[in-house]
């Protein structure tokens, strides 16, 4: 099992990974944080493309190494959206291998980002010029965010208008604005290859995320999103939803949060195991 972390931390949260190692030995895992390029402020020149080529080497090392077999992957904050992009984009003969994935705190860094001061249309208009004359890969002024960034990175995990004519950039497959449409055009994949392959979803949402603007239903986005999982699912339902009633984003800091979400991770991997 492979905890995938959010922008600036290391690997996910150190009370998490103490909880999950009572848990997912019982289901023949073991829980390890996958460190990437994208890791610690890594993440401001890095695209999700490069973490799934990442994942998928690391996951194709274990197998030839060490005989692995089969995958978990938590995800948290920003390892939400590695992980749905790895399902999507990664080599096909190691995300058949993939079992279980967990989003842990799928929010959207766009909202938050508007949750702080700043003049963001400006910098999102600077980082757009900047793309546009080849120079995505130029860094963003030290004003614009509080890491190291560079135009096509800013764009990616801001932008409110992609490329494509969809609002938000490639990064962008939680915000709450999204239609329903859009929603399944990001997240609808899930269903598909869970269908094909085995795999089983469960999306957290924490109803105290720090990160999540008041004005969202979390809710309501959490229902909306697994149900884009599920669009392209037939026989069973991939994807599932938690509401952690009184957890913030990391789970620091609510009393039994963290170990009511590895309580139901640990779940879907036993049921894998008693569906071999």
């Amino acid at each position: 099992m492979y905890l995938v972390g959010r922008a600036r931390r290391r690997a996910h949260p150190h009370t998490l990974r103490q909880a999950s190692r009572g848990e997912v030995p019982r289901a023949g895992m073991e829980p390890r944080p996958a460190n990437m390029s994208s890791s610690f402020l890594g993440f401001g020149n890095g695209s999700l493309a490069r973490d799934s080529e990442e994942l998928v080497k690391l996951m194709e090392y274990l197998c030839c190494h060490h005989n692995a077999k089969r995958f978990a992957l938590i995800g948290h904050s920003t390892g939400c959206q590695n992980s749905v992009h790895l399902l999507k984009f990664g080599k096909k003969e190691m995300v058949d291998r993939l079992k279980v994935v967990a989003l842990q705190a799928p929010v959207s860094d766009r909202e938050s980002l508007y949750m702080n001061p700043g003049d963001h249309s400006s910098n999102i208009s600077h980082a757009r010029a900047l793309a546009s004359a080849g120079k995505g890969e130029e860094m963003m002024p030290r004003s614009a965010f509080w890491a190291p960034i560079t135009a096509s990175r800013y764009l990616s995990l801001f932008d409110v208008r992609s490329a494509t004519g969809l609002p938000g950039g490639e990064d962008d497959f939680f915000s709450s604005d999204l239609t329903d449409e859009e929603l399944q055009g990001r997240l609808g994949h899930v269903g598909k290859i869970g269908t094909e392959t085995g795999l089983h979803l469960l999306a957290a949402f924490s109803k105290k995320d720090e990160y999540v603007p008041d004005s969202v239903d979390t809710d309501l986005l959490l229902k909306r999103m697994v149900d884009a999982m599920n669009g392209e699912s037939s026989g069973r339902a991939v994807a599932e939803g938690l509401i952690l009633e009184n957890a913030n984003h990391n789970l620091s800091q609510g009393r039994g949060d963290k170990e009511e979400f590895v309580d139901a991770v640990g779940r879907l991997m036993e049921q894998v195991v008693s569906e071999d």
